[in-house]
């Protein structure tokens, strides 16, 4: 059974000399504090690579002192090349733990034409030997070469100072090199920028860089910089770093690829479920995790228990109907499912609803969950892909305020729209009911000729009764007087009612302010903020106490006499009594003036009705005063309406400005995301046409209700304002826009004018569009939305992606993607594709079994178990083994298990040349040298 995690980041030293070497600086120095030095600098795996010689006691004893300390030791030599200048190269061999190495010590001795070379100022025990036929030698005792690289002299740089063709060589011995040496880490940029791209145009190969101590004195260790290998501790994964010289090799101090360890799952574990499953916890690795296994093995389970077990979005399961998928809690009633993040937190799978999940955040993409989101049917899908792209988008804490604010502001505008809509109407119902009094009224011209009829009548009484002219005018000015005191208490008596009714209204929009000012007080944190934004709005509850107090002034109630009399003196109290006793002083001075009771008679008919007709007269110049204001107020009103509606479009050209950025960074993977400002016409169209007369069916003249028009259509703001603006005026002004019988026009109004805009993000990959590609291309191009918008690193949980994808998507843009993401963010993905397994360089892989289900039996107890281990764990099957999962390594179960998995393996290791070099003449010839250059170098040992 594995206990391990795959491949994983340790700090590895593959240049480390012993005692054992002729030039080392502490013969004194033991094994053991070797192994103790290693230890305390965090070393996981060492190379002894003595000069000129394999010391296979020490070699095997330091391996001993090593495994107690978890440290693995590599055999190794270093060897110095025959003269090529300043300084021979060095090179070293290391091999494997378990190499044969009485067996390569002597092949090394015996057959690769070792010889001494004294003089020249060199220590008499250097040994030099012929760079290429040591290599060859090395290579075919299963080793692997690394050579000193860089600025220093003895490098492989120092070959192109010392022969007329020394590049054309150096390339030729670079083809036969696994890995280049830096001397310090200055040099790997150059390296990595020059060097690099020449050796892979000219011989289709990139060679790892590393940085070791080369170690002459273990009481004075000094690392010139951390060396880490992303591998398991031993010779095969120390192979690795050939096949991926680039993502398994880092130097560096800190250790690469950090994730935060409350964001990675370390293991899982199914718990209390008898032999139904393997009760051994299944430990995880930081990056990607491949699960593989025959049919109904199991891979599926496991990755559905760990998203159910963390996943937030418990209404997801529901939605995709896999919430029951696989329950086994009917036949285990104690089944549950554990999971421990590398911080050290658990989870199971049941549990309290209240508890919030360890890792909210994962993502979960079940088993054709792309390809149904993939699918063409816009309608039904593509609102969900636009939703989940606009989701991803803003899922970022910053851009998720952003939206939220957006949000909150189209809201806003909502409720302004419904109150001004409403407000419209009132005001035009109002414009109605004064136009209605009007037409009750007399006629002006009547009224005015009938006044001017009534003073010349009034006139010739107060004549015949013997007044002086100046009694008369006298008396006039007393009559106007009195008609002006009974017309002031008639506008006093409308006003005060008018007011009324406004402190309803004002009383109701205080305490609903209050209210939601109450609730946004409970939700602040901060107490600072919530001191200023109390202060700021405490002029809400001022304003409810003034108007109490305000409201208290109209307050009356009936005195001993059954007239009315206010509860508070005050100015209003005070305008009114004022008003009674100007009418009671002016009819009483008119008195003396009215001698007898016809004549009295006839001037109070006289004038009563004069005041009746100039108060008439009044209240006709009033309507027409108040309709002329509220027509204003209907168009202010109906501008309001439109520009809100130009204020919610501009809010969503905002957003999407506000939320490019988050874009951005896909463009490098060749996929663009543009947001577009679209109207959902046939949404509009529906509302509306719900409540049009089909008969007359009005609707067929306006260009707004276009079936053609769909919701993604384009449109321009201004024609489409133009188009409402014909609609609303044959609505309300020309009224030839028929509804049914059951609809009202501000029903109709606030449709037309509801905000159907929606943000759209349009989705290209390499010049392709999303509504043109292949479902296969598709569900690629939504993962890799789903993954690269996602801000959040959390794990993400993948089942069989390659599902409806061809191979050449899978083989380039799938595993180059699953590369690239995986050093952000853990991935565990099922998959029965080898390309996906071996060159996405999965670091750990889960093997499943189901017993019964395949075609060899296990005796293992469980019904599905598991294990798990890295690419380079290699066991050759054990037939006597009878535990299907225990009888071969991974590498073996994968080239069992996935169809083309062992033409995987071998097409990588192709790739990189491994084990298998281009005979040194042809390789030459490759590089353009002629058939005499070949010989002038006399190297027929390479051919």
């Amino acid at each position: 059974m594995q206990t391990n995690r795959g491949s994983e980041w340790r700090k590895w030293d593959l240049h480390f000399h012993t005692p054992s070497s002729y030039d080392y600086q502490d013969k004194s120095v033991t094994n053991e504090q070797i192994i103790t030095t290693l230890k305390t600098n965090g070393i996981s795996v060492v190379a002894i690579t003595d000069h000129h010689i394999i010391d296979i006691t020490r070699i095997r004893a330091l391996q001993a002192l090593g495994a107690r300390e978890g440290i693995a030791v590599l055999p190794g030599i270093e060897f110095l090349s025959e003269s090529r200048g300043k300084e021979p190269v060095h090179f070293i061999g290391i091999f494997s733990e378990n190499a044969p190495l009485d067996y390569i010590w002597t092949q090394l001795q015996g057959t690769t034409e070792v010889r001494e070379i004294l003089g020249l100022g060199k220590a008499p025990n250097e040994v030099y030997c012929p760079l290429s036929a040591t290599i060859r030698e090395i290579k075919k005792l299963g080793g692997i070469v690394t050579i000193h690289a860089g600025t220093k002299s003895n490098t492989i740089e120092n070959i192109t100072n010392s022969l007329p063709h020394g590049i054309a060589e150096k390339e030729a011995i670079a083809s036969l090199v696994d890995i280049y040496e830096l001397g310090k880490e200055e040099d790997a940029v150059g390296y990595r920028k020059v060097v690099m791209p020449i050796l892979q145009k000219k011989i289709g190969k990139t060679i790892p860089l590393i940085i070791c101590s080369d170690n002459h004195n273990a009481n004075k260790y000094k690392i010139k910089q951390n060396l880490w290998l992303k591998a398991q501790p031993s010779f095969e994964g120390l192979k690795q770093i050939l096949y991926e010289p680039e993502q398994r090799v880092k130097i560096q101090f800190e250790k690469p690829d950090f994730k935060e360890d409350r964001l990675v799952i370390d293991q899982v574990q199914f718990v209390g479920c008898g032999n139904r499953f393997t009760p051994f916890t299944i430990k995880l690795n930081e990056n990607l995790n491949v699960i593989i296994g025959g049919k109904s093995s199991g891979k599926s389970i496991l990755l559905y228990n760990i998203a159910k077990t963390l996943l937030a979005d418990k209404d997801f399961f529901v939605r995709e109907k896999i919430e029951n998928k696989y329950n086994f809690g009917g036949e285990h009633p104690d089944y549950n499912f554990q999971i421990t993040t590398k911080g050290g937190f658990s989870q199971y799978l049941n549990r309290d609803i209240s508890d919030n999940s360890i890792i909210p955040e994962i993502k979960y993409i079940p088993q054709n969950y792309l390809v149904k989101l993939a699918e063409p049917d816009e309608n039904r899908k593509g609102a969900d892909l636009n939703t989940i792209v606009r989701d991803l988008i803003k899922e970022d804490q910053e851009s998720g305020n952003k939206y939220r604010d957006f949000v909150n502001k189209a809201k806003t505008n909502d409720r302004k729209r419904e109150i001004i809509i409403d407000a419209y109407f009132d005001i035009k119902s109002k414009i109605g009911d004064l136009e209605g009094q009007l037409k009750t009224k007399p006629n002006k011209e009547i009224l005015e000729k009938n006044i001017e009829s009534n003073l010349q009548k009034l006139e010739e009484i107060n004549k015949s009764i013997g007044l002086t002219n100046d009694q008369i005018d006298e008396y006039n000015k007393l009559q106007e007087s009195a008609r002006a005191a009974k017309a002031d208490t008639v506008k006093i008596n409308s006003d005060f009612k008018k007011i009324l009714e406004f402190n309803s209204e004002v009383a109701e929009i205080l305490e609903n302010l209050e209210a939601k000012k109450n609730l946004v007080d409970t939700s602040l944190e901060h107490e600072g903020i919530r001191k200023i934004f109390n202060s700021g709005y405490s002029f809400i509850e001022h304003s409810i106490k003034e108007l109490a107090e305000f409201k208290s002034l109209f307050e009356f109630v009936k005195d001993k006499d059954g007239g009315s009399v206010f509860t508070k003196k005050s100015d209003l109290s005070a305008l009114v009594a004022n008003g009674k006793e100007a009418l009671s002083a002016a009819e009483e001075k008119l008195i003396p003036f009215q001698k007898g009771d016809e004549l009295k008679k006839q001037n109070e008919i006289l004038n009563q009705s004069i005041a009746n007709d100039k108060a008439a007269l009044s209240e006709i110049e009033q309507l027409y005063k108040e309709i002329s204001e509220n027509k204003k107020a209907l168009l202010a009103e109906k501008n309001k309406i439109f520009s809100l509606f130009l204020d919610n479009y501009k809010e969503y050209l905002s957003i999407i400005e506000q939320l490019k950025l988050r874009t951005v960074d896909l463009e490098k993977d060749g996929l663009k995301i543009t947001g577009h400002v679209k109207f959902n016409f046939p949404l509009l169209r529906k509302s509306i046409l719900d409540m049009s007369d089909g008969r007359t069916a009005s609707y067929t003249r306006f260009r707004l209700f276009d079936f053609e028009r769909e919701g993604t259509a384009d449109f321009e703001i201004t024609q489409l304002v133009e188009d409402i603006r014909s609609v609303f005026d044959s609505l309300i002004e020309k009224r030839d826009y028929v509804l049914n019988r059951k609809a009202v026009e501000v029903n109709a109004v606030k449709a037309l004018f509801t905000d159907h805009f929606f943000d759209f993000w349009e989705i290209e990959y390499k010049n392709d569009k999303l509504g043109t590609m292949s479902t296969g291309k598709a569900s690629f191009v939504i993962l890799m939305l789903i993954i690269g918008l996602s801000k959040s690193k959390a794990p993400i949980l993948i089942d069989q992606p390659e599902d409806n994808l061809d191979n050449r998507s899978i083989s380039s843009d799938l595993v180059e993607y699953l590369r690239n993401k995986k050093l952000e963010r853990q991935i565990i993905l099922v998959t029965h594709n080898p390309n996906i397994v071996v060159n996405a360089d999965a670091e750990n892989i889960i093997v499943a079994n189901q017993k019964g289900q395949g075609e060899v039996e296990s005796n293992s107890p469980y019904q599905f178990d598991y294990t798990n281990g890295a690419l380079e764990d290699s066991l050759p099957m054990d037939v006597t083994e009878q535990d299907l999962l225990k009888s071969m390594g991974i590498r073996e179960h994968i080239a069992e298990i996935v169809e083309g998995g062992k033409e995987a393996f071998k097409k990588r290791e192709e790739k990189y040349g491994f084990n298998e070099s281009l005979p040194y003449k042809a390789l030459m010839q490759k590089i353009l040298l002629s058939k005499d250059d070949i010989e002038h170098f006399e190297l027929e040992n390479y051919s």
